[in-house]
Formats: structure tokens, sequence, C-alpha cells
């Protein structure tokens, strides 16, 4: 456990996190004022005090509720596997995941990040391993398996996803994906015979010591038993808990949806929610292949190129900026402040169950 935490504080240390978070902001700053300037004709932000009352009060009750359903959607996987932690933790760790998550490229240390505040509120590290996986498993299956039938509903969008081959690549990925799930739950021992060989060879080679690679595979093969296990638990886990997973899944999807359908309501514009609903999924696909910290510029970029069909060229800055600023940029600036309190400063240590 001292290992993982050392590389987990070595991670999340200032300078890394500061260096990521420059990152994320000059990517999204120049990918901004590109569409603002040259794409958008320089249209302005002040057109959100011009929105009815109505839509303004829509906008703030739905991101209070966007942050409680995201949290609510990991409670209840926590429930389900038996873990004892408030949802006032959990909550906090929405914010620590929103910030982590979006300076990092593909989204990698936002699991990090929450796996190591899981475990100083003394969720074991299996057990907090499989809620994380299984959280994000459930919104990514409901969101790649959405994709299909949007395509297939509407020929015309193909050409605005990566690639000529989009569905090979979505379905080789899905195989893989639902794979390793597989062989977790149901053949582990493969896994582990694979891990055990990987180490080994670099035993053989006089790459580890003797006693390195007895606590490595030992610390490993622990672990992937416990994570293996909370994964199964989960399936066969209390119904009611495994309903309310799901379901707060889709909400807090639809209210992240729904921030683009009510700036358009403001700006004027009379669209569909499922015609919003359609586009914001194609969105957040393309985002989960992008490299770049938070997918800044991939995603400004994908979701201009699919909303400019729908709305003029002076109302597409601000919907693009307020798209972010309501489901991304509040979220990161609440985490900025939570994270370098609770891990950074430590707080998270003195606080009490």
């Amino acid at each position: 456990m001292s290992d993982q935490n050392t590389f987990i504080d070595k991670y999340f240390n200032i300078k890394n996190s500061l260096l990521y978070f420059t990152i994320f902001l000059v990517i999204s700053a120049v990918s901004l004022y590109y569409i603002n300037r040259i794409y958008s004709q320089g249209s302005n932000l002040d057109v959100l005090l011009t929105f009815p009352v109505n839509i303004l009060v829509s906008l703030f009750s739905l991101l209070f509720f966007y942050f409680i359903f995201d949290g609510l959607r990991l409670y209840f996987v926590l429930k389900t596997l038996n873990a004892e932690i408030s949802f006032w933790n959990v909550y906090k760790l929405v914010f620590i995941n929103i910030f982590i998550s979006n300076i990092t490229p593909l989204a990698t240390g936002g699991g990090f990040a929450q796996v190591y505040f899981l475990q100083k509120k003394g969720v074991p590290l299996g057990k907090s391993s499989a809620a994380v996986v299984i959280r994000t498993l459930l919104s990514a299956t409901m969101l790649f398996l959405s994709v299909p039938l949007i395509v297939f509903r509407n020929q015309s969008m193909l050409n605005l996803l990566p690639g000529d081959y989009v569905f090979i690549y979505l379905g080789v990925f899905l195989a893989l994906y639902f794979l390793i799930f597989y062989l977790l739950i149901f053949k582990l021992r493969v896994i582990m015979k694979v891990i055990y060989k990987f180490f080994y060879f670099l035993k053989s080679k006089h790459l580890l010591s003797k006693k390195r690679f007895r606590k490595i595979i030992r610390y490993i093969f622990e672990h992937l038993e416990l994570f293996s296990e909370d994964l199964a638990f989960f399936i066969q886990g209390k119904k009611i808990y495994v309903f309310l997973s799901f379901l707060f899944t889709v909400i807090f999807l639809l209210a992240e949806f729904s921030f683009s359908y009510l700036i358009l309501r403001g700006l004027g514009y009379q669209i569909s929610f499922f015609r919003i609903l359609t586009l914001q999924i194609l969105v957040v696909f393309i985002m989960y292949f992008a490299p770049t910290p938070g997918a800044a510029g991939i995603a400004e970029g994908g979701y201009s190129l699919l909303f400019a069909r729908f709305v003029d060229q002076s109302d597409l800055f601000p919907l693009l900026f307020y798209w972010r600023f309501f489901s991304k940029y509040i979220g990161i600036l609440i985490g900025v402040f939570v994270f370098f309190f609770l891990i950074i400063r430590g707080g998270i240590d003195s606080e009490e169950e």
C-alpha cells in the first residue's frame, strides 16, 4: 500500500497538477479564440444576459442537480459493493474527478484520484477500483451502444465521425472492453498467469530482485482477486442498488446533455431535445478518443462541427462556450479548490467519517 501511495503522491503533486492544468487552459483558450474570431465572426458572450429568466433559473438548477446526480451514480455503485462511505464524501469526489480527469490525457487521472480518495476513507483498493471502473463502464457502454443506432438513423452523420471504418473501431473497442471484464470475472487465473510470466521475465533478466518480485506478485494477485470478486458481487448485488446505479447514470447523462438544449432555447432556437441528445452523444463519443487533457480542442472542434448546421455563425461561439462553462468549467474550478485542500494539503486525512 505504501508503494501505491508513493506513486499517487508523486503523480498528484503541485508541479504536475499545475502543468496539466496550464496545458488544458492553453489548448481550450486557443480553440475558443479560433472559433470565436475566425469561424463564429467574433460574437459576444453577453447574450446570456438576454436569456429569459425561466431559462437562466433552469440552467443553474440543472447545474446544481448535475453534480448531485454525478455523485449518486457512484454512491449507489459503492452501496451495491457494501462500501461504507457517506454521500458527502462521494459528493466531494465528484469535483476532484472533474478536475483531474479534465487536465490529464484521456482522462486517466480521474480514476486514480477517485481510488486514492476512497482508500483514504477506508474503502479497500479492490472495492474502490471496482466501483470506479463500474461507474465508468455503465456510462461508457450506454454511450457506445447508442452511436451505431444514431448513425444508422442518420447516415449523413457518418462523415462527421473520425475515419472511414468507425464501426470496425467501435466493434473492436467494445469487444476488448467486454473481454477484459469477462476475463476479470470468469477467467482471472488466465490474467494472473500472464502477469506472473511478465514479472518473472523481468526477474530473469535481473530487472527485479527476487524479494521485489514476490512483493509485487503478492500485492497484485491479492487486489486482483478482490477486484474480481467485487465486479461479480455488483452483478449479483442488491437489486435496488444496482437499479439505482443504472438509473442515476442515465439521469446524469441526460442532465449533461440538457445544457445545450437550454442554451439553444435561450438563444431562441426550437430544436427537439432528441436531436440535441443525438448530437451530444456523438460529441462525447469523439471526446473519448481525444488524447488532449479534458479533450480540449477536440471537444470544441467536434461540438462546433456538429452544431454549426443548426445555428447561425454569430450564435455558435456563445453556444459552445456556455456548454463548456456549465458542463465542465464550473466543476473544474470547484475541483481545483477541493483537490488542493483534500489531497495536496492533506485535509482528507483530518476529516471525520
